[in-house]
């Protein structure tokens, strides 16, 4: 008898040792998994990538402020963690599920699902431009996700796993492509935002109802929000730019052509 016990205690503990083995196996497939994104860009970096990819290649949706929370499409983004999303039209609801963890958000609504328990959100999700939008840190908490937030550039960093050092400032990101134009006076330089006020990259005080320009877009100024320009961009160049292209130059350039975007007043020239 006291064989056949320690016998069976043996192959428990091999098995025991068994999951342990594969919880860790699991654990390393998750480790160093790191994405950046930027608050009104559509692009996003994954790992060590060199240059961005869009995060809905579809809208070119971003994320977004409202209400001082961070609301941001979240299927592709799940995608590339390795998890998956699916939407339920009829009960519009958002199902997530990441590892072992899975959220039931539903449209417009403050009430959320976590592994079966009902949690209270304090932004609900919402539509924006025909894409559905949800709240970043509610979501990444419970998915077991490191998020860091740097305000200063509005760059989110979300990284899953184990990493020995992790950044706070993330500044080397969504850097603008250089302009053709170059300007020789150092008496002060507009190429990126230095202060909170409207001024367009050639130093000139931008206003609502403006006309501005930027790559081959123009627009008109709707609303300024200190250094943050929304431009409703509705023509193009038509010399340099087919129309079948128009879309894709637009999201290069992080706007939306026929339609309201957010811009920084320093990427922008002033058309008077």
């Amino acid at each position: 008898m006291l064989k056949k016990l320690i016998s069976t205690l043996s192959i428990l503990v091999i098995l025991s040792s068994g999951l342990d083995f594969l919880d860790s196996a699991l654990a390393a497939d998750l480790q160093n998994k790191r994405i950046i994104l930027k608050v009104n860009n559509s692009g996003m970096f994954v790992d060590d990538a060199e240059y961005s990819t869009f995060i809905d290649p579809t809208t070119y949706a971003a994320p977004t402020i409202v209400n001082n929370r961070v609301l941001l499409p979240i299927s592709n983004i799940i995608k590339e963690l390795g998890g998956t999303t699916s939407w339920n039209p009829s009960q519009k609801t958002i199902n997530i599920a990441l590892n072992t963890n899975k959220i039931i958000l539903t449209l417009n609504s403050q009430k959320a699902i976590i592994n079966g328990t009902q949690i209270k959100l304090d932004v609900a999700p919402t539509t924006i431009s025909g894409r559905t939008m949800v709240p970043l840190r509610f979501v990444s908490e419970h998915l077991g996700l490191q998020l860091v937030w740097d305000q200063k550039n509005q760059v989110i960093a979300l990284y899953q796993g184990n990493f020995e050092d992790i950044p706070s400032d993330y500044s080397n990101y969504f850097i603008p492509a250089a302009s053709d134009n170059t300007n020789n006076d150092n008496s002060q330089d507009y190429s990126k935002p230095n202060s909170d006020k409207p001024i367009s990259k050639n130093g000139i005080s931008i206003k609502v109802g403006d006309r501005v320009q930027f790559s081959f877009f123009y627009g008109e100024v709707k609303k300024i929000d200190g250094a943050r320009i929304l431009v409703f961009w509705d023509s193009k160049n038509n010399l340099w730019l087919k129309d079948s292209d128009a879309d894709y130059w637009a999201a290069l350039a992080d706007i939306k052509y026929k339609s309201s975007s957010w811009s920084d007043a320093s990427d922008l020239t002033v058309d008077r």
